[in-house]
């Protein structure tokens, strides 16, 4: 691989006009897109490359992942015109999610504010308008959001975590520990919530901060660390080298570098459990004519399946790989159909054909109606 390979292109969607950069980089040993608006990178995606490969092939490789790239902006922004027409407020909540970890913030703003307006008591979009607004840097704001949220639903644990984070960015230690365990209430297993927990008491501790709803400073560093002990063993990421030289510094009683560690240790986690890939799936498969595309969806359950493994407690995961199999089975019927209605073509006299297809068209309807409510 002595040749440079790379490819640049602009791209205008919407009211956007976006450069993408691809290029690979042999220190990582990776194809890389790098999304630029007015020169700032707002997006970066990345693929292996594995083993010795030649150049020409290596060059295939990144003008295939360059197009995929384009491609998938493209079809993003052409699901954003047919979510705005239809005004499905999860369908806009979903999209919302997508542009904000996609750095598309204008537009991330816009689609939770539309699920909002379609649908005043939608909680979820409370929380992520909330998380868009934090991004924003307008914390007050977020705030409000978040409160709105929990007058409609107190019992939705997003919306105590996310104000814990809150009070955590603003050095409330109290109020990010009074937040967190409301979200522990509802959710014993939430690992987010153990994570400011811990953090909130450990960093009150390395401020020697006093206050009668803290525990006593001697007792507060086992509490931390069990709260944080906690989250690694939900999900399994967490438990990186900064997460265990963060215990390493908490033996030393250097409390303040602890702190530093479990948050570098607490983000790269997160990179692993981006949930993106499960809102695209849904936008992708349905409005964007990937219902019939079997590598798409078994992609997906792969997605699915892998994430389990970090996060086996998640219960959103569990649920919606069982969706996801219903999705296949639903294309299985579809084809049995076609191939029933092939029989009777070939031979209209096959009785047992015809009463297999009126079988399967009559009782398939309760399993298509089914699939389509999970999906609403």
């Amino acid at each position: 691989m002595n040749q440079q390979h790379g490819m640049n292109s602009n791209i205008q969607v919407g009211q956007r006009e976006l450069h993408v950069q691809t290029a690979f980089s042999r220190t990582t040993s990776k194809i890389i897109s790098n999304v630029f608006e007015d020169g700032r990178v707002i997006e970066t995606r990345e693929a292996p490359v594995r083993g010795n490969v030649e150049d020409k092939k290596l060059q295939k490789r990144i003008e295939e992942f360059h197009q995929n790239t384009l491609k998938d902006i493209e079809l993003l922004f052409f699901i954003a015109e047919k979510v705005r027409q239809v005004k499905h407020a999860l369908s806009c909540n979903k999209l919302g999610l997508v542009f904000l970890k996609r750095g598309f913030l204008k537009e991330a703003i816009e689609f939770f504010t539309l699920a909002l307006q379609t649908d005043p008591k939608f909680v979820e979009a409370y929380n992520n308008l909330g998380l868009a607004l934090v991004q924003e840097g307008q914390l007050d704001r977020a705030e409000e959001f978040f409160k709105k949220g929990l007058d409609i639903e107190s019992g939705y644990a997003d919306l105590h975590l996310n104000l814990a984070m809150l009070h955590y960015r603003r050095k409330q230690y109290p109020a990010a520990v009074q937040s967190a365990q409301a979200a522990l209430g509802i959710n014993p297993t939430y690992y987010d919530a153990h994570v400011y927990k811990g953090l909130a008491l450990l960093r009150s501790l390395a401020e020697k901060v006093t206050h009668e709803e803290l525990p006593p400073l001697p007792a507060r560093g086992k509490e931390a660390m069990d709260h944080l002990e906690r989250a690694a063993q939900l999900f399994k990421p967490m438990n990186n080298e900064a997460f265990r030289q963060g215990k390493t510094a908490y033996a030393a009683d250097d409390f303040e570098s602890a702190v530093k560690y479990f948050e570098k240790a607490y983000e790269e986690a997160n990179h692993k459990m981006d949930m993106t890939f499960d809102h695209e799936f849904y936008l992708k498969f349905m409005y964007g004519g990937k219902g019939k595309d079997n590598q798409f969806i078994g992609g997906y359950v792969e997605q699915l399946k892998e994430a389990i493994k970090n996060y086996p407690e998640f219960a959103d995961l569990h649920n919606n790989l069982g969706i996801a199999y219903l999705i296949m089975c639903r294309n299985l019927f579809l084809k049995a159909l076609d191939e029933f209605r092939l029989a009777l073509k070939i031979n209209p006299k096959f009785k047992k054909a015809e009463k297999n297809l009126k079988l399967a068209e009559n009782d398939g309807k309760g399993f298509l109606i089914l699939l389509r409510a999970l999906l609403k």
